[in-house]
């Protein structure tokens, strides 16, 4: 009934811990196959998986991006359930039994996401709502850090504590459940986003089309967060960046846009960088530099 699609790049251990979650007892019926595209990976995340006949590894000669890779493994997939799971995710036991019933019973429902608890045990914020212009201003002052319910962030909803179940519009894509029939209404992720907001793009044709994202807090799973770019700081924050623009320049007004860039390029840079030299980052203060430079390189693609 599920197929599960996980991008590998450089995931280390993480990758070996999450197989061993998804083949278990509890899981052999429900699992129809699980596909593993790897990003061109030059670590050894591979090697420690296991041999099994529902596990198909794909290798990439180059790092196509996340959403080029999802979408590799949603052509790909064949079940009515397609679960897109981070490598860096642990299922419960009963995680996988428990969406099917929950997308059984609730057929409005196209996409499902779960309650997501951090290595420590604690609820982590990973819904999100679609982002308007004015949010990336209160974002780039600060405003929406110190007073997230005031002053509401740009797409996390970091203002909500996640303990009830409710609609909303974006699920995180590090567990997204879906409903196979969606990729024939409103096709697969849009591949300008290397990385970054392809989800909250294809939740919001998903919402267009009129379809509905729902976040179950019933449900749970492990998400430690962050895996395989922890150690990319600077690579990490110029994707999110551009992704960051290349969505307002889709979804935005030209006004809207513009307001985007300049908030996120100047304003943002500036408060980043006086937030961290006060707090004697150092290191950090260079990893914004090296991420801007590699924005105003790259600003072409957006």
């Amino acid at each position: 009934m599920i197929d599960i699609v996980i991008v590998n790049w450089n995931s280390g251990d993480l990758l070996s811990r999450c197989i061993d979650a998804i083949f278990t007892k509890a899981n052999e019926d429900l699992l129809v196959g699980v596909y593993i595209i790897d990003n061109n990976s030059t670590d050894t995340s591979l090697q420690a998986l296991p041999a099994h006949h529902k596990l198909h590894i794909i290798q990439n000669t180059v790092n196509a991006g996340f959403s080029k890779a999802c979408n590799q493994g949603f052509r790909l997939s064949t079940a009515p359930f397609v679960l897109l799971l981070n490598p860096d995710t642990v299922l419960m036991e009963t995680t996988l039994a428990d969406c099917i019933s929950c997308m059984q019973a609730q057929k409005e429902i196209d996409i499902l996401g779960c309650q997501l608890l951090n290595d420590e045990g604690e609820i982590t914020p990973t819904c999100a709502r679609f982002p308007k212009p004015i949010r990336y201003v209160y974002h780039a002052l600060g405003l929406s850090t110190f007073a997230p319910k005031r002053f509401h962030p740009p797409t996390l909803m970091t203002d909500w504590n996640h303990k009830e179940s409710r609609m909303v519009d974006q699920v995180m894509g590090a567990f997204m459940f879906i409903r196979r029939e969606i990729f024939e209404k409103i096709g697969y992720f849009d591949e300008r986003f290397f990385v970054y907001y392809e989800e909250l793009d294809y939740s919001l044709r998903l919402k267009i089309a009129g379809g509905k994202s729902f976040y179950n807090s019933q449900i749970q799973a492990i998400h430690s967060g962050m895996g395989t770019t922890e150690k990319v700081k600077a690579f990490r924050l110029f994707l999110s960046l551009r992704s960051r623009l290349q969505y307002a320049k889709k979804h935005f007004s030209f006004g809207g846009y513009i307001i985007v860039i300049v908030f996120s390029c100047v304003v943002e840079f500036i408060t980043r960088q006086v937030m961290l030299l006060t707090k004697g980052k150092f290191s950090e203060c260079m990893n914004v530099f090296k991420a801007y430079g590699m924005l105003l390189q790259k600003r072409k693609l957006y």
